[in-house]
C-alpha cells in the first residue's frame, strides 16, 4: 500500500503538465513556494516508501542461512558446550581367594552351620575333609571349602567369624585379570573375522587340495577360538565367586603347670623309667628265644660239619707223617 502511494505521488510531482502549468502561470515568489512544497512531498514519499519495506521485511519470513554460516555456528555452539563425559571402563574381572583358621568346641557341627551359612549367601560347598586324633570320635581338625558370589564375601567371613573362638590365621588374596579378558575378547573377536574369510575362500576353493587347506586353516581358528572362549568362561566363573578355605581347629583349653605338681611329676617320671626298664628286659628274653632255635638249627649242623672236617684234616695229616717216617727208616 505504501509503495502505491508512493508511485502515485511521483507520477503526480513528475507530470509534465502540472510543471508548465505551474511554469507559466506562478510568479517568481509563488514558484519558489511551490518548489518547497515539493521538496516537502519527496520527503513524505522517501519516508513512506521506507515505512513500507520495513513492514515488508518485518513480515517476510527469515532467509535460510548459507551452509558455510550454519557450519560455523555449529562449531561455535559445540565450542561452547562442556566436553561429553568419557564412557565408562569395563566392569573389572577381580579373582578373590581367602583362607580362614578357626578354633571352635565342635568342628562338625560348626560344618553344618557353615555349610547352611554358605547356601544363605548364595554360594555352594565345593569340598570338605575332617582329620580326627588317633581315630576317635572327637573332631580335630575339618577343612572346608566354599564358594560364594565376590559381593557376599566380606559378609560370610565376618559371620564365619562369629561362630568359633578366635582366628588362627586370615588371609586373603585378589587378583585382577581385566587385562587378560579384554586380550581374551579381542583375539576371540579376531578369530571369528579370520574364520569368516576362510569361510568365504573355501566357498571359492577350486580344487580339492585347495579346500583341504582352507579347512585345516579352519580347523585350526576354530580350536583357538573354542580355547579363548573356555578361558573367558572360567574368568567369567572365577570372578562371580570367591573361593573360601576354611581349616576349623578344636580349641584346647590351656592347662597351667604349677610347683605344686613336682611330685606326681616325679612320680610320672619313676613309673615311665621303670616301664622302660620292664620293656628292655622283656626284649631281651624275646631276643633269647630267637636266637636259641636259629643255633639249633643253624649252629648245631654247622659245627658238626666243622669237627667232621677238623678230623678228616688230621688223619691224612697224620698218614703222610708216618708215610714220610717210614721212607726215611727205609732209605
Amino acid at each position: 500500500m505504501a509503495q502505491e502511494i508512493s508511485r502515485k505521488n511521483a507520477s503526480l510531482v513528475s507530470s509534465p503538465c502540472l510543471c508548465r502549468v505551474s511554469a507559466r502561470r506562478i510568479s517568481p515568489r509563488a514558484s519558489t513556494a511551490c518548489l518547497g512544497l515539493v521538496f516537502g512531498l519527496g520527503v513524505l514519499m522517501a519516508a513512506g516508501a521506507a515505512t513500507g519495506c520495513s513492514r515488508a521485511s518485518e513480515s517476510a519470513p527469515p532467509a535460510a542461512q548459507s551452509p558455510s554460516v550454519g557450519v560455523a555456528a555449529a562449531a561455535l555452539a559445540g565450542g561452547n558446550e562442556p566436553a561429553a563425559p568419557k564412557a565408562a571402563n569395563a566392569t573389572r574381572k577381580i579373582v578373590r581367594q581367602a583362607e580362614l583358621e578357626l578354633e571352635v568346641q565342635n568342628p562338625g557341627s560348626t560344618q553344618t552351620a557353615l555349610e547352611r551359612l554358605a547356601e544363605q549367601h548364595g554360594g555352594y560347598v565345593v569340598s570338605a575333609a575332617r582329620d580326627t586324633d588317633n581315630g576317635s570320635a572327637v573332631d580335630m581338625r575339618v577343612t572346608l571349602v566354599v564358594r560364594v558370589p565376590q559381593a557376599e564375601l566380606t559378609a560370610t567371613i565376618s559371620e564365619l567369624k562369629r561362630m568359633g573362638r578366635g582366628t588362627g590365621s586370615e588371609r586373603i588374596t585378589s587378583d585382577d585379570v581385566t587385562d587378560e579378558y579384554v586380550d581374551l575378547v579381542a583375539r576371540t573377536t579376531s578369530q571369528k573375522q579370520l574364520e569368516q574369510q576362510y569361510l568365504e575362500i573355501l566357498k571359492r576353493a577350486a580344487t580339492v587340495k585347495d579346500a583341504m587347506d582352507v579347512q585345516k586353516e579352519l580347523a585350526d581358528v576354530r580350536t583357538e577360538i573354542e580355547r579363548l572362549q573356555g578361558r573367558q568362561q572360567l574368568l567369567d566363573k572365577e570372578s562371580a565367586y570367591s573361593t573360601l578355605t576354611v581349616h576349623l581347629i578344636t580349641a584346647v583349653p590351656q592347662i597351667a603347670v604349677s610347683g605344686s605338681d613336682f611330685g606326681s611329676t616325679a612320680r610320672h617320671a619313676w613309673a615311665d623309667s621303670v616301664a622302660m626298664s620292664v620293656d628292655l628286659i622283656e626284649g631281651g628274653i624275646r631276643m633269647v628265644g630267637f636266637l636259641i632255635p636259629l643255633a639249633l638249627f643253624v649252629g648245631l649242623p654247622g659245627g658238626v660239619g666243622l669237627w667232621l672236617m677238623v678230623r678228616i684234616a688230621r688223619a691224612l695229616a697224620s698218614r703222610k707223617r708216618k708215610q714220610v717216617q717210614a721212607a726215611l727208616a727205609a732209605s
